[in-house]
């Protein structure tokens, strides 16, 4: 298995690394400790998935260890997920760091040791994780563009997702809707709207793509795919897009202990 086929249907901007060197990993792990970056604990429970935010307390370098601490509101979350299990699975959404360990020690009644892994995986830390929703409809934008023809011509847009990260997002266009997307053009508000949550950003045209049909995308008619970059998303919006993409993708990140 290469490290892209890792995450099924996750697309990445570049392929996931496996990473073996522990020093590297103690690295990750002290960073995401001294900057004070959000860690998730995650575990099915019932056939269910279940997750837990924590926050790195302390790195012990000399006991191949660290300690962890439930976020606020996080105790009988933690306690729940960790119970009687003997390892845990950690991701770190600031670093993209995955990883499996083993459950060293619990301290009364909220501080658990976990043993540094000596395998981790990672994607480049300038590169998002990109989550795939268009056969689902969970993701739909709405937008106005205008256009020149000769005159200015306003129209407003809802469109379901096609793929979505906290760097971007994309979306297809029919033949007739091309001409209000061009390369570079700015989409001034976008809102993005989930099942249970909605925000506002910005964002640039990035990429446009002519889109056949075939058998792998189930198209029936010549689309485009209109590829965005954000450029201005405010932090709760981001960091509900991190939890969403998490909560979609956790139940694959096993795949990384394989």
């Amino acid at each position: 298995m290469n490290s892209g086929e890792f995450f099924g249907e996750i697309v990445l901007s570049n392929e996931l690394k496996k990473i073996k060197d522990e020093g590297t990993i103690l690295s990750l792990i002290q960073t995401a400790k001294d900057q004070k970056h959000e860690v998730y604990l995650w575990r099915f429970v019932g056939g269910s998935k279940h997750m837990a935010q924590v926050k790195i307390e302390a790195v012990r370098k000399a006991r191949n260890d660290y300690a962890i601490v439930p976020s606020l509101g996080q105790d009988r979350q933690v306690q729940e997920i960790i119970g009687s299990l003997t390892y845990i699975d950690v991701y770190v959404p600031e670093s993209a760091l995955l990883c499996r360990c083993a459950i060293k020690q619990t301290d009364a009644p909220f501080r658990y040791y976990l043993e540094i892994p000596k395998l981790a995986a990672q994607a480049e830390r300038r590169k998002s994780f990109r989550l795939n929703v268009h056969d689902e409809s969970d993701v739909h934008l709405s937008f106005a563009k205008t256009m020149m023809a000769p005159k200015l011509i306003k129209q407003h847009f809802h469109k379901a997702c096609f793929d979505i990260s906290t760097g971007g997002f994309s979306f297809y266009v029919s033949r007739a809707e091309i001409k209000f997307f061009s390369m570079t053009d700015e989409l001034p508000v976008v809102e993005v709207k989930t099942k249970n949550w909605s925000g506002k950003a910005s964002a640039v045209i990035s990429a446009v793509r002519e889109i056949e049909p075939d058998d792998k995308n189930g198209l029936s008619y010549k689309v485009f795919r209109i590829s965005c970059s954000f450029t201005q998303i405010d932090q709760i919006s981001r960091k509900y897009l991190e939890k969403y993409i998490f909560e979609r993708i956790k139940d694959e990140l096993h795949a990384i202990n394989e």
